[in-house]
């Protein structure tokens, strides 16, 4: 295992100690940002493709056994929130704002992924009166975090120096 993946697996393993020790007991409008899905987003940016698509999934597993959802809900929709952040990279480092609506984009697409699948497996989230400021306020959050998570991630994990940016 590579240097890079290890202290991947440690800064998710982090962000799921913090997302549900520290963040779910202090929702702002009813509503938490999700570090694990930023944390992914961030490691995925610097890991090769498959690395992070595991990751991915890895974080999504654990979420779910702590959870109540079903197994593998959350597990998917990390493995495509990191599988869309390896596809579009390359193409939303431009510059800072461009990060910022390529991380809003993906926090959204994971959100509305959530709620559709969660629906599917017979999760009564769209029932939730708080479905639809989940989905908006959730990835406007995220994008708040990001300002710290990312610029963090990249130093912790190194990269391409010319593709690094700090916020």
């Amino acid at each position: 295992m590579s240097r890079r993946i290890a202290l991947a697996l440690l800064a998710v393993g982090a962000a799921v100690i913090v997302q549900t020790t520290l963040l779910a007991r202090i929702p702002v409008f009813g509503v938490v940002p999700d570090l694990v899905l930023l944390t992914v987003i961030a490691c995925a940016r610097r890991l090769d493709a498959e690395p992070a698509v595991v990751l991915g999934f890895t974080a999504g597993l654990v979420i779910d056994l702590l959870g109540s959802a079903p197994l593998g809900l959350r597990a998917m929709v990390l493995t495509i929130v990191a599988y869309a952040t390896v596809r579009t990279r390359e193409r939303f480092e431009i510059s800072v704002p461009t990060i910022g609506v390529a991380v809003w984009g993906i926090a959204f697409g994971g959100g509305v992924l959530l709620v559709i699948v969660g629906t599917l497996f017979g999760e009564r989230i769209l029932s939730d009166p708080l479905v639809l400021r989940q989905i908006l306020l959730g990835p406007v959050y995220d994008v708040i975090l990001a300002a710290a998570v990312l610029p963090l991630m990249t130093r912790v994990l190194g990269g391409d120096r010319r593709r690094e940016m700090v916020l």
